[in-house]
C-alpha cells in the first residue's frame, strides 16, 4: 500500500447522527475498520453524466462493513490502496455505529491565528472587511513591545497593511478603533471548528461557511 496515501489526514469521522466529531489518517481508519472498532464506512454515490462525476449531488450514502467495502467496484475518481493482489477503494467517510456524543472544544490555552481566524470569521477587527488569508494578519492590540500578551483579550485578525501601519503603537496613537471587544469564545461543539474540507466528500457534512 503507498505510504503517502495512508498517511492522508483525509478521513472524516461522524458520529451515529452523521455529525462530524474528527478526523483521521487512512491508515488508522483501516485499522478501525478491519478490527470492527465501532465504524462503517460510508459508501458515497454520485449522480454520473458523461463519465463524470457532480459531486454537489449525492444520490445515497450507505454505512458498510469493511468486508462489504473491500468488494466495492472502484470508481475512476476514487483513490486506491494497491498491493500485488488487491486494489481497494480509500474510504474518506467513518460514521459510528454507537457513538453519539459530540465532543465540545474548549478554549483553555492561548490562541494560535487559525483560532484568531474562526472566532473573528475573517474579518478585520478594525475596518470590518472580510478578508482573504493572504491579507490577513494578527495584530496585538496591546503591542508585545509595550506589554501586551498572546491572548484571546488581546490578539484581533487585521489586514497586513493596517497591522504594518500600527507598529509598535497604541490604538489611540494611530487612530484605529476595533468593531467589537475580543475575548475568549465560548465552548462550542468540535463540528462546528471542522470546516475545510480535505476531501469532496466531506463537504456534505460540514458546517456552512
Amino acid at each position: 500500500m503507498s505510504q503517502l496515501i495512508t498517511d492522508k489526514m483525509i478521513v472524516l469521522k461522524l458520529n451515529k447522527s452523521w455529525m462530524p466529531v474528527g478526523y483521521a489518517t487512512v491508515a488508522k481508519s483501516i485499522v478501525d475498520l478491519c478490527a470492527g472498532i465501532n465504524c462503517f464506512a460510508v459508501d458515497i454515490d454520485y449522480l454520473v453524466e458523461d463519465g463524470e462525476p457532480d459531486f454537489d449531488t449525492p444520490i445515497s450514502m450507505r454505512p458498510v462493513p469493511w468486508e462489504e467495502w473491500i468488494e466495492l467496484p472502484v470508481r475512476s475518481w476514487d483513490l486506491v490502496l494497491r498491493s500485488p493482489s488487491v486494489k481497494v477503494r480509500v474510504p474518506t467517510v467513518l460514521v459510528a455505529k454507537n457513538f453519539n456524543r459530540m465532543p465540545m472544544v474548549s478554549y483553555r490555552n492561548k490562541p494560535n491565528s487559525k483560532q484568531i481566524w474562526h472566532r473573528d470569521n475573517g474579518i478585520d477587527q478594525y475596518t470590518g472587511r472580510k478578508l482573504t488569508r493572504e491579507e490577513a494578519s494578527i495584530d496585538h492590540v496591546l503591542p508585545v513591545s509595550r506589554g501586551g500578551a498572546n491572548t484571546w483579550d488581546n490578539m484581533v485578525l487585521a489586514e497586513k497593511k493596517i497591522n504594518w501601519k500600527k507598529g509598535n503603537k497604541l490604538n489611540s496613537e494611530v487612530g484605529l478603533k476595533l468593531i467589537r471587544q475580543p475575548k475568549k469564545p465560548s465552548p462550542i461543539p468540535l463540528y462546528s471548528t471542522i470546516r475545510d474540507a480535505k476531501h469532496v466528500d466531506w463537504k456534505h457534512f460540514l458546517v456552512k461557511k
